[in-house]
């Protein structure tokens, strides 16, 4: 089952740094209603002691014709500062899901894992960090306009297929974004991305580091110390790094499905008014989206709408509240 891991509690000194999102790039239409929603709480993370190593993971989904939204799912938290779920996390692995198996959205219909499915979600509201989702839809075209905005991170793109660059820019800008707003300086970065054809190999690695630090130079206001890019293949056979991964991994898949049963019913939520869950969802989304709803923990859960349109240039950027009442899921 691997060691337990080694934790040295390691804080920084970060006094007189005031967190706030970045204005550049994404944050042009993002920073407002992020700096509202997630800095305006002071009394959680990223205004907490902040620990040496900060660990960012993300997963992917929706990449198949029959959704309508691409979703983007980002796990943030300081490992120096999550014992208590590091704990956890290895009781879960030694005496209820004895498996070196993922917990994955696509994986749910194996008992097993049905089973681990609510022991493993409550002990994600242990991690003190914040969990950030982004839904993109599908139509209209790229979210970065014409190629020349983005000249010189091009050039940096030779090692991925065409097809791919989208997603990866996608996947890097909202990556720096998120960090603009929930790092501290001269921490130190592990940047976990589990996608086959984003970092298959030590090149594409490599060259993703390079492309991310050219990326969060411009958005951030503060420098890291030192900088990794990795797999879940780094994990040090403890299985945290796949748990972690795992969290983002099931509220990815998730969040595809109900953006999709949305459009499909023709109600998606707009800002103000109330939705209600939208029918015939899976058992997996109606539960992971109840567990989005429960209420404050020290894990936060943010989902972020982002409309593109065939139109016109403009762009929509929605934040979803979810809700449970008697049961059911709402979204206003």
């Amino acid at each position: 089952m691997g060691t337990a891991i080694p934790l040295i509690r390691e804080l920084l000194s970060t006094d007189g740094y005031v967190p706030r999102f970045s204005r550049h790039g994404l944050g042009n239409i993002l920073a407002d209603i992020f700096d509202d929603e997630i800095l305006g709480r002071v009394d959680s993370f990223p205004h907490l002691p902040r620990g040496r190593t900060l660990i960012i993971l993300g997963d992917f989904s929706g990449h198949h014709r029959g959704q309508h939204f691409d979703t983007y799912s980002f796990l943030v938290l300081d490992l120096d500062c999550n014992g208590d779920w590091l704990g956890a996390q290895r009781h879960f692995r030694q005496e209820i899901f004895r498996s070196a198996r993922r917990m994955s959205f696509k994986g749910l219909n194996d008992i097993q894992r049905r089973n681990a499915l609510i022991p493993f979600l409550r002990m994600a509201f242990r991690i003190e960090g914040c969990l950030i989702l982004f839904a993109i839809s599908k139509a209209g075209g790229s979210l970065f306009g014409g190629a020349s905005d983005l000249e010189e991170e091009n050039a940096l793109l030779s090692p991925w297929k065409p097809a791919v660059q989208e997603r990866l820019l996608r996947i890097v800008h909202l990556s720096a974004f998120t960090l603009s707003g929930l790092s501290a300086p001269n921490q130190d970065l592990l940047w976990i991305i589990d996608q086959d054809d984003i970092a298959s190999n030590v090149t594409q690695l490599t060259q993703l580091t390079e492309v991310f630090a050219r990326v969060f130079s411009n958005y951030a206001s503060h420098g890291l110390r030192h900088v990794r890019c990795g797999t879940t293949a780094s994990d040090d056979g403890s299985l945290y790094l796949e748990d972690l991964a795992s969290i983002a991994d099931l509220t990815a898949g998730a969040l595809g499905e109900i953006c999709t049963g949305f459009i499909n019913q023709s109600r998606f939520p707009v800002r103000g008014i109330v939705a209600p869950f939208p029918k015939g969802m899976t058992w997996k989304s109606r539960l992971i989206s109840s567990w989005m709803a429960y209420g404050m923990t020290p894990l936060r859960r943010l989902t972020c709408i982002i409309e593109l349109r065939t139109s016109s240039r403009r762009t929509r950027v929605t934040m979803l509240k979810w809700h449970a009442i008697r049961g059911e899921v709402f979204v206003p």
